[in-house]
């Protein structure tokens, strides 16, 4: 049984946060956080914003741009490192707020940067197996509103922005099928992860590791419920693992890198997005960024550069895409998707 990408949705927050905003704060230059990440920009939440906000919107635009409506879902999968509380998870939240939705699974992951990979593997088993027809997948994140805007957390507070995507998976193409309204049907995913690693992209706190207290005030003293991350060990493992994971899904597929049309990527570093394509030999203008606009999205990341994709409609029929993300843990993977070729409206 093969099953589809149907729709694809975002939401990103009004607020524009340049450089020049945020660092003298964080103790350094605008050109140095440019040259180090390749942001220029990204979007920030309000105080009033939770990242449910943003969630609800992006799966309500992706159910609109699938041409469905809430009461259609069968499952829910959300994906953050940002939730409104740290019980309930996400998920049953955004259940709540998309009204119609029906007493369907709601089931947060959390895998980072590589949520829409888990995902959607997730997904397609459902729908392969029978058990659901249509999951909305969704990446939002108000990472904003966690970070130290001071210099001891430059390297990391200069990264992130907040935003929300989202996709419709379903066991059927759309039909009919037209440019305008892209299906990508999903040929292979890969998922992978190395907890050798998961403690070079790390929050500690609140957790059961810390002593006798999940989180007190020598937990905040010391900065443990503020993420800290081993830079180079992560960008090394990153362009390694993702080249590897791109090779072996194109392989195992019968495909060669030169046949895929579209690298989408999550959006960490502009340096590990150039290095990425400098390892697999990859023009710029076949992947897609957004990073210099909107920042490190982590769950959300490359929720976004598909949805970016989507919008500019860049998936032609018969175009494959390749997604690729790498996230805390260490968590990792690839998916193979082609545009079915089958007569369009357009076409008529």
């Amino acid at each position: 049984m093969s099953c589809y990408i149907t729709g694809c949705g975002a939401a990103l927050p009004d607020r524009i946060v340049t450089n020049e905003e945020i660092a003298r704060r964080l103790g350094i230059a605008p050109d140095f956080i440019e040259a180090n990440s390749g942001i220029r920009e990204r979007r920030w939440v309000t105080s009033e914003q939770a990242t449910s906000d943003l969630a609800v919107e992006a799966a309500l635009n992706a159910l609109e741009d699938a041409g469905l409506s809430a009461e259609q879902i069968d499952y829910l999968i959300g994906c953050t490192l940002s939730p409104d509380y740290q019980v309930p998870g996400i998920a049953p939240i955004v259940q709540r707020k998309l009204a119609g939705v029906r007493s369907v699974p709601a089931v947060d992951l959390r895998v980072g940067c590589a949520a829409i990979l888990y995902s959607l593997q997730i997904a397609r088993g459902l729908i392969e197996s029978g058990a659901a027809g249509c999951c909305v997948c969704f990446g939002a994140e108000a990472q904003s509103k966690g970070l130290a805007l001071d210099p001891s957390s430059a390297d990391l507070s200069m990264l992130f922005g907040d935003g929300a995507g989202a996709i419709v998976v379903r066991g059927e193409a759309r039909t009919p099928l037209n440019n305008h309204n892209p299906t990508l049907r999903m040929d292979d995913v890969i998922i992978k992860s190395d907890g050798r690693f998961a403690e070079d992209l790390i929050v500690r706190a609140p957790g059961t590791a810390n002593g006798k207290a999940w989180l007190d005030r020598q937990h905040l003293k010391s900065n443990l419920h503020r993420g800290s991350m081993n830079g180079r060990t992560v960008i090394l493992q990153a362009v390694r693992r993702l080249a590897d994971v791109a090779i072996e899904i194109t392989v195992r597929n019968g495909v060669s890198l030169d046949q895929v049309d579209l690298i989408i990527p999550h959006q960490a570093n502009m340096n590990l997005l150039r290095s990425l394509g400098k390892q697999l030999a990859l023009p710029p203008e076949r992947i897609v960024t957004n990073i210099d606009r909107l920042g490190n999205t982590s769950g959300a990341s490359a929720f976004l550069a598909l949805w970016q994709a989507w919008r500019e409609k860049r998936f032609l029929p018969g175009a494959r895409a390749l997604i690729l993300a790498f996230g805390a843990g260490f968590t990792w993977g690839a998916a193979l998707c082609t545009v079915p070729v089958e007569k369009t409206i357009d076409s008529e």
